[in-house]
């Protein structure tokens, strides 16, 4: 899919194996030196046991990605949400129709595009695609109206990680 956004093409795909190293500096970038979520390291990368197994859709713009989010399948149940609430807080059923989304994130300069509800698209679909039925995801305040015009409902429950 591509989208064109004051003249600049914004094309989405499916993370590759070779966007792995890049989406983990990315990672820490954004989610450790700039919202303090996560702890710097000096491998300067961001990684979890979830990216053994979840998928990424990336947007770019030409070669370069400027945004990217991560899709948790149920086949392996895990899933971030885990790290955060027990399950018999959820207000829906944990089963193999819950898919997760994480992650959504968006470089700085590119963050007034269509990037991130893109992304949100093409993810949802995605999970539709595989026999998904139900989608968490876990957001920042800042991007809860996006979550809610791509359909999501808030269930109230919010949490804290690092400094976010």
């Amino acid at each position: 899919m591509t989208v064109s956004h004051r003249a600049k093409r914004v094309t989405l795909r499916m993370g590759t194996e070779a966007d792995r190293d890049t989406l983990y500096r990315l990672r820490h970038a954004i989610y450790g030196q700039e919202l303090r979520q996560h702890a710097l390291n000096e491998e300067q990368r961001l990684r979890d046991s979830l990216d053994a197994f979840n998928t990424y859709f990336v947007a770019c713009i030409g070669p370069e990605i400027i945004g990217f989010i991560s899709v948790t399948p149920p086949c392996h149940e895990s899933y971030s949400i885990d790290k955060y609430v027990d399950r018999t807080q959820l207000p829906f059923a944990v089963d193999d129709h819950l898919f997760e989304l994480r992650l959504l994130t968006v470089l700085p300069e590119h963050r007034h595009s269509p990037a991130a509800f893109l992304l949100m698209y093409a993810a949802t679909v995605w999970v539709w695609s595989q026999g998904g039925t139900r989608i968490v995801a876990i957001g920042r305040h800042e991007v809860r109206d996006l979550y809610l015009r791509v359909g999501m409902q808030s269930h109230g429950l919010e949490i804290r990680s690092g400094a976010v």
